[in-house]
């Protein structure tokens, strides 16, 4: 039997929750889809279990508005697919294991791949709330690496290559099924800070001289451990407002859940394709 060579952080949290959801279904998911805030109400689901985080051995309740807290398994557009409704940030208080728990338990139960969705912040006047961001690459400002702690089983840390963390052709197929559905998109390199609060105006612009295209408080807490994982991952970020100008929470939320209609038809084109990818 061939082992595959994978690091982990050494802590039995992903095993527990696996076998937590397990013990309720047999489900295999081929695709794993984290859903950030405000963008999970508009995925039709045909669930053949939805579980609370809260009865998932080892998940926190997500404290963020717009974060529903539970993990759906079903189909979409006959798409086999583990949904996480809501994720675990830095700003909450969570290590960057926590943060990447939906992530390593979805690997656990058989999905290799992953989309990623999150409510993000343009550093591009040209783009506008409603549009689309298709992630070709990403800027780590978080003050810390999501791998910090991993081995490989030999005990050597993990050095993992990003040199392509959002899978090229995948990213293709999402930005080609847009347009076809005649959805607003553009490629674009996602920047990770901490939070919680929101950018001034002078570091929007430092930001956008670091050549991010949209910013946000999640997504690489889970890209990284995923491309560590063996897993394909995709980026589609639904754009809410312009970094550094007023904004509050309430204000992302209800942006996002506008353009959560856009999002879900997309995934609903994407993910068939993404099965068998």
């Amino acid at each position: 039997m061939i082992v595959e060579r994978v690091p982990a952080p050494g802590d039995t949290l992903a095993e527990d929750a696996a076998s937590s959801i397990r013990a309720r279904t047999g489900f295999v998911p081929a695709v794993a889809v984290v859903l950030g805030s405000g963008l999970g109400a508009s995925l039709a689901i045909d669930e053949e279990v939805s579980l609370a985080y809260r009865d998932i051995a080892g998940f926190p309740e997500p404290t963020v508005p717009g974060h529903g807290g539970r993990l759906a398994l079903g189909t979409v557009a006959g798409a086999r697919i583990a949904a996480f409704h809501g994720r675990f940030h830095r700003y909450e208080g969570h290590s960057f294991p926590v943060c990447a728990l939906p992530v390593r338990v979805a690997r656990g139960l058989g999905a290799g791949t992953l989309v990623l969705t999150a409510a993000v912040g343009s550093l591009d006047p040209s783009l506008a709330p409603g549009d689309v961001v298709v992630a070709r690459d990403h800027v780590n400002l978080m003050g810390g690496n999501p791998l910090e702690g991993w081995r490989f089983p030999d005990g050597t840390p993990a050095f993992v290559d990003l040199s392509e963390v959002y899978d090229r052709q995948m990213a293709e197929l999402a930005g080609s099924k847009a347009e076809t559905l005649g959805i607003r998109v553009h490629p674009g390199v996602y920047v990770s800070v901490r939070g919680p609060s929101y950018e001034t105006p002078a570091e929007a612009e430092f930001l956008r001289r670091a050549g991010g295209t949209v910013v946000g408080m999640s997504v690489v807490p889970e890209a990284v451990p995923a491309r560590a994982l063996g897993m394909r991952v995709v980026g589609l970020f639904a754009v809410t407002n312009a970094v550094g100008t007023h904004t509050s929470h309430e204000d992302v939320v209800r942006a996002s859940s506008a353009a959560a209609g856009a999002v879900a038809e997309l995934l609903e084109a994407v993910l068939p394709e993404m099965e068998g990818g």
